[in-house]
């Protein structure tokens, strides 16, 4: 029998278009059987999908939006429970390339040759995702270092003034893989056991930094994950966080157009930080004293008091462990 690869996304509110693009792409490809979509209460005619692509397409519908965590986790145990022999992620604006299809399973088959099927997984090339590697910044530089907090590093902070420079030099070039710590859910393939063996996304983290804790598990207990930059995935739609929109993290955090984004993005990565990315407590102290010192300039010569407040806020509630749905934030 021939191995088959199912794509896994969640959707919500009325991304039928996206979607749409994104199945079509899947399924042109014959290494790609089928499609679990998992509704978050989606308002869209989802049904319509499943009369272009009988037998081909499954959609789980739930009552409410539950967030990305446990959309995800709901997709994942569908797609295990029905027999999938790869899971590939993907998100609901993203478009597989033949490219990706072609180097991902390849280079899986290869990795899992090497580390076992349950060590391994493969990760898709998203430009906007992956800012630093499309700007040719040095590996060791895109990896966060451990104990950082919110991306920030003092270690790394004399080559983030450099690289700012208008005489910095910068290669311009990208690696053809790179090995990561953790990384974003669209666009990763692993084997139906490396799935198995690291269980579900956390339900309590809701959306956002959810992939990073639960890809986290891959590289923690032993295994690798590598992002191919030839396996290109196509963005039909920009995050809200990407950095071509704002010159830095903090403006990321504190201009962006949506609280309730801005507060589960802060609160969820103040909890990854203090309990899972943690080394050294000393060095997450510093790291992370330095980071609000600089979150609170930005805020003061941006005049953004209100949102400042909201993020430290967010702050304390995930470095206490307050996860969960948020009653000022719920999602619609």
């Amino acid at each position: 029998m021939t191995s088959k690869t199912t794509v896994v996304t969640v959707t919500y509110g009325d991304r039928l278009s996206y979607l749409q693009q994104m199945i079509e792409r899947a399924l042109s490809f014959a290494e790609i059987s089928d499609v679990l979509v998992v509704s978050n209460a989606s308002s869209a005619p989802l049904h319509r999908l499943l009369e272009r692509w009988p037998g081909r397409v499954r959609l789980i519908e739930l009552q409410q939006n539950t967030g990305s965590a446990n959309g995800y986790a709901v997709a994942l145990e569908a797609a295990l429970t029905g027999g999938a022999d790869y899971i590939w992620m993907m998100d609901d604006d993203n478009a597989p390339t033949a490219a990706a299809v072609s180097i991902l399973h390849s280079e899986l088959a290869r990795l899992t040759g090497l580390l076992g099927p349950d060590r391994a997984a493969v990760l898709g090339y998203r430009a906007t995702q992956q800012a630093d590697i499309a700007a040719g910044v040095p590996p060791r530089y895109i990896r966060q270092p451990r104990s950082s907090y919110f991306g920030f590093h003092v270690a790394q902070l004399p080559y983030k003034i450099w690289r700012r420079l208008p005489w910095a030099r910068r290669s311009g070039k990208r690696p053809a893989s790179i090995s990561l710590p953790f990384a974003p859910y669209g666009g990763m393939l692993a084997h139906r056991s490396l799935y198995q063996r690291i269980g579900l996304p956390r339900k309590d983290l809701v959306l956002y930094v959810d992939d990073t804790e639960y890809t986290r598990r891959i590289t923690a207990s032993g295994g690798r994950l590598f992002l191919f930059t030839d396996a290109v995935i196509d963005e039909l739609e920009q995050s809200w966080n990407i950095k071509a929109r704002t010159r830095n993290i903090y403006e990321t955090f504190l201009l962006g157009e949506s609280d309730f984004r801005a507060y589960y993005a802060a609160r969820n990565q103040a909890w990854f930080d203090k309990n899972v990315w943690a080394a050294s407590p000393r060095l997450l102290r510093l790291n992370r004293t330095i980071f609000l010192m600089l979150l609170r300039l930005f805020a003061r010569l941006r005049n953004t008091g209100d949102r400042l407040a909201l993020i430290e806020q967010a702050i304390r509630d995930g470095e206490s462990g307050a996860l969960g749905m948020s009653k000022t934030f719920p999602l619609r």
